[in-house]
């Protein structure tokens, strides 16, 4: 293990967990941080980005469930942002921008950052090249304080530097911004239950944090007002079976592979909100 120290709490006493996927994983004994340490190869994670990355979402010609599968939930969280204007809005890591249309529809003028050149294109489609950056967001070329909300839903878990991350998203908000989280919970009722067999321990996800370890890391990076509950995403079964598949768990593959051979088409396309073991945070800039 490197010896950089804790990017939440700066503790130095980590514990091994487990090894997975050829990788080691600790856990900070101070505030619970959990973290691949080292970290992946850019090789290694450049396998597992790209166009193929984003074909896990979707399932072969039913792109426009998936499509309002993923609306739904982004629109019950940008909703449920306290105070946010309704003015400009950054997401980070927008993949193919979904949360964008959204945004829009309710409001916003929306704005992205997406590190694949396949992502920012279909952005720059939709909503024209001076509304995506293609890149990481600290060479992002907005100008400071010219946004209201930053989001970053399924986003913080895969950068290097959190804490750089995060400095950067406030330099761009605007006094009295806010940011917006959804990431995987340590402290969620699925890692307690599933361990080491966790969904979200994936290579790509490079950190895991916990309420205590969010907030920690928020206020080193300048933050303040922090807030959090559990995240609910919105799904169906057949998307749940694809994903499933896609990433294999021990017990519920076989129970999500079982599912849709015997249950019939319209139970298993019916949307419902679920609790995926995820934290839904706002912080003030």
């Amino acid at each position: 293990m490197s010896d950089r120290p804790c990017e939440a709490c700066s503790g130095s006493r980590f514990a091994k967990i487990f090894t997975k996927l050829e990788h080691d994983f600790y856990r900070c004994s101070e505030c619970g941080l959990e973290r691949i340490d080292p970290q992946p190869s850019d090789a290694t994670l450049a396998a597992i980005y790209g166009k193929h990355y984003y074909d896990a979402w979707g399932l072969h010609g039913q792109e426009e469930i998936v499509r309002g599968l993923k609306k739904s939930t982004f629109r019950r969280n940008l909703e449920g942002i306290p105070g946010a204007k309704r003015g400009k809005l950054l997401d980070c890591g927008a993949a193919t921008g979904f949360l964008m249309e959204v945004a829009a529809e309710i409001g916003f003028d929306a704005y992205g950052v997406e590190l694949s050149e396949y992502g920012a294109g279909e952005i720059a489609k939709r909503f024209g090249r001076d509304h995506v950056f293609q890149g990481e967001i600290e060479q992002a070329t907005f100008a400071p304080g010219s946004f209201d909300v930053v989001t970053m839903y399924d986003y913080l878990e895969h950068v290097r530097d959190p804490e750089r991350v995060l400095r950067r998203a406030r330099e761009l908000l605007a006094p009295g911004g806010v940011l917006s989280i959804t990431t995987p919970s340590t402290g969620s009722f699925t890692h307690h239950v599933m361990g080491r067999h966790w969904s979200h321990y994936k290579l790509e996800h490079l950190y895991y944090f916990g309420p205590d370890s969010l907030a920690r890391l928020l206020e080193r990076a300048g933050f303040h007002r922090v807030h959090d509950t559990r995240a609910w995403k919105t799904m169906n079964l057949r998307y749940i079976h694809h994903q499933m598949e896609t990433y294999p768990t021990p017990g519920l593959t076989l129970v999500a592979r079982t599912m849709a051979k015997v249950l019939p088409g319209p139970l298993m396309d019916r949307s419902f909100p679920i609790l995926m073991g995820e934290l839904y945070a706002h912080a003030s800039a």
